[in-house]
């Protein structure tokens, strides 16, 4: 809408086992005719996109689950053809796949450098082996040292890693071990992620049904994010969005999409869209995601269109614009809306706020404070 750049958003749904905290719309499945068969129903998806992106260049393309580094080299190879047969993806496209480290493999890794995949985001959430039983992941955490290296060894020089704190009887002293771990191995980007506790998970029924953990303090969840902050600046990495550093230069051009207010495309079950002027997502169900394709239908489910008034839109783009270390152009809100931020919005959240939010250089951005609250200043903007 604002630009002729997409990012394409590619959804594999599927895991080995669903991890202890896990409520993103994924299921068990090992059967590679299943992953076959599907590869082949997200490829007839993007052929019934193509005449909609026709006027459009793909700068950043996501390969995320789910687990996609469950897909065979053949499957993923057939996956980035329909891409690039569908989309206009530029030289210089950022391309990015998933991986877990208990399904990634030699020939997996040599498939995706060879299908033109350029980044590879690898799930470790953490080095510690009690923790990553907890969470129940199935690597541990010399898989996780040896899957790094491996990809960096077969050819990637762009790698992220996640890591999770705010695990039940985590300590602030392991969390921060593996953040040095995370250091040492070297990444070009790590993302941290506070573990939110979603009902109907088996964490959360550990932790609230069945009392086995107490959750984490909101105190010592905030000790532990801004100490490996601080910790990943001293290292060299940019803090450049809540919950995401980089090195300079390798900041994930397909998320600071969804950050920017720029356009992008879902595809797979549940993927969600801002394309065209409109927000939607495709049908979540596997049936109903299926038979609209066997339809040569678009699987967009037209009961998640979103229909928002420009005052909305704007605070869309607020919202969003604020997680970033930059903040929001008021600049840029004028271009795009053609109205000035603090005619539409009190100035006096600057007051209230005062020493959470800044406005300096005609940009408006959280402080480090402010991060820890951003949820209550973003709601003076919705």
């Amino acid at each position: 809408m604002t630009t002729n750049n997409l990012g394409l958003y590619i959804h594999i749904p599927f895991c080995r086992q669903k991890c202890k905290y896990c409520d993103f719309l994924s299921f068990p499945c090992t059967s590679e005719q299943v992953y076959g068969e599907y590869v082949t129903a997200v490829g007839m998806e993007m052929d019934m996109r193509r005449e909609d992106c026709a006027g459009y260049e793909t700068d950043s393309v996501f390969i995320g689950g789910g687990t996609p580094s469950l897909l065979s080299p053949e499957d993923l190879t057939r996956l980035m053809e329909k891409v690039r047969e569908n989309f206009r993806v530029t030289d210089d496209a950022e391309i990015t796949i998933e991986a877990n480290p208990a399904s990634l493999t030699r020939d997996k890794i040599a498939a995706y450098l060879a299908a033109g995949i350029n980044r590879i985001s690898i799930g470790i959430q953490s080095f510690d082996n009690q923790v990553l039983r907890r969470l129940g992941r199935l690597h541990d955490k010399n898989e996780a040292f040896q899957k790094i290296q491996m990809a960096r060894k077969a050819g990637f020089d762009n790698i992220s890693i996640d890591l999770m704190f705010g695990i039940p009887e985590q300590s602030n002293k392991t969390w921060l071990d593996s953040v040095r771990q995370g250091i040492f191995l070297g990444p070009q980007h790590i993302s941290l992620y506070s573990l939110e506790l979603e009902k109907g998970t088996p964490l959360y029924r550990e932790v609230y049904e069945e009392k086995k953990f107490d959750p984490t303090p909101e105190i010592i969840d905030r000790e532990m994010y801004h100490d490996a902050v601080e910790l990943l600046k001293q290292a060299g990495y940019r803090h450049y969005e809540i919950s995401n550093t980089a090195r300079p230069g390798f900041e994930s051009r397909h998320n600071l999409k969804y950050w920017s207010y720029q356009e992008y495309l879902g595809v797979g079950p549940g993927a969600s869209s801002f394309f065209g002027g409109k927000r939607f997502r495709n049908y979540a169900k596997m049936n109903a995601y299926i038979n609209a394709i066997k339809h040569r239908t678009v699987p967009m489910d037209a009961a998640t269109i979103e229909h928002y008034s420009e005052l909305e839109e704007m605070g869309i783009y607020v919202f969003t614009g604020l997680r970033k270390e930059e903040g929001i152009s008021l600049t840029d809100f004028r271009q795009r809306f053609e109205v000035d931020l603090f005619s539409v919005y009190d100035p006096a959240i600057l007051r209230r706020h005062k020493g959470m939010i800044n406005l300096y250089d005609n940009r408006l951005y959280l402080t480090d404070a402010g991060r820890d609250v951003s949820n209550r200043i973003m709601a003076e903007f919705v």
